[in-house]
């Protein structure tokens, strides 16, 4: 296997034991067999040649997130990139549907997942991106049509994805420690771009998005991305776009919105004419940004879309009401004399 020694450590800093780790090393393995070429160096090989053999695994069933995980830290290994960030795609989506049709479960009712899940069929883990957004179409029109806008929203607004409070854990401690919602919300920003930037220095990858000092700058220059400005009792917030050196090069509108687009499940789905997935989608984006905010503020928060790519605007954007329990914490509120921390 290519770079062996090195993939294996790897895999023992993202805190795999040896059991995971063989498993990891065997599916590479199986790759190299397939579609490496005889000097066994991956160098030569395209996206093409691994989505086939992705495919392969997906028809007979063995396409799980742990395999695509292992492929797509090969490549980061291997240093191709583009190969990794791709395979990151196919990750991102599996199990949304699912989580989301639980959901629904949880908050309406048995019968009602049936009814709305009846015409949904959820592509088999190892698909495509390009693969979900029928489903995702489906799902969304079907709710929609079950519950109405109000409550299918509701559905949609949540950590569909399971981030654990405890990522957000240090920026809560820093909001305890600032002056005020305003001050944290500017260190906030200027953590955020310092880890644009040291991303951008040594070259890794920030998720699944190459990071150039162009897109720090471009960050950097606009305190809602990776960040917020508050508007009274609102903090707005817009998204970086998810391949956001491309985004910055590109002039045609089109495939703007598709790379500022975060949603293996809608992204592909975007074209001159409309979004096949509607635009009430985004409120599961809206659930992912005000979660770091729910965190922070010590309870859950409001959040609305102002804008989206699925709706046909340049970027996506979004509301978060501040809570009533720690508006004493905008700057010039009167308190009645409270310390912060007795608002926490």
């Amino acid at each position: 296997m290519y770079r062996e020694a090195e993939y294996r450590e790897r895999c023992r800093t993202r805190g795999l034991n040896a059991e995971a780790t063989d498993a990891a090393v065997a599916a590479v393995e199986a790759l190299e067999s397939d579609v490496i070429d005889r000097d066994g160096r991956p160098v030569s090989i395209s996206g093409t040649e691994v989505e086939r053999h992705i495919a392969s695994l997906t028809a007979r069933g063995e396409a799980g997130p742990s395999t695509i995980v292992a492929l797509a830290r090969y490549f980061v290994v291997a240093g191709l990139d583009a190969i990794a960030i791709r395979l990151l795609a196919y990750l991102s989506p599996i199990g949304v549907l699912p989580a989301m049709a639980e959901r629904l479960c949880m908050l309406e009712g048995e019968a009602v997942r049936n009814r709305v899940m009846a015409g949904v069929a959820v592509p088999a883990p190892g698909s495509p991106p390009e693969a979900y957004p029928p489903s995702t179409e489906a799902f969304v029109r079907a709710l929609e049509d079950e519950l109405g806008e109000a409550r299918a929203r509701l559905v949609l607004r949540w950590n569909v994805h399971g981030v654990p409070a405890e990522a957000f854990a240090e920026e809560r401690e820093h909001y305890i420690a600032a002056a005020s919602i305003d001050d944290w919300l500017v260190g906030f920003h200027q953590r955020q771009v310092a880890v644009l930037a040291r991303h951008a220095s040594d070259g890794t990858l920030w998720y699944e998005q190459k990071i150039t000092p162009r897109v720090v700058d471009y960050v950097r220059n606009r305190p809602e991305v990776l960040g917020g400005a508050r508007d009274g009792d609102r903090i707005l917030v817009t998204k970086i776009p998810y391949d956001p050196e491309r985004y910055l090069l590109t002039d045609d509108p089109v495939e703007k919105r598709r790379l500022a687009c975060h949603c293996p499940l809608a992204a592909s789905s975007i074209s001159a004419t409309d979004a096949g997935v509607p635009a009430i989608w985004c409120a599961c984006s809206a659930g992912y940004e005000k979660f770091l905010f729910d965190v922070v503020f010590g309870e859950e928060t409001e959040a609305e879309v102002l804008e989206s790519v699925l709706a046909g605007d340049g970027r996506c954007r979004f509301s978060i009401k501040i809570p009533a329990s720690v508006a004493a914490r905008i700057p010039g509120t009167k308190t009645g004399g409270a310390e912060p921390g007795a608002l926490l």
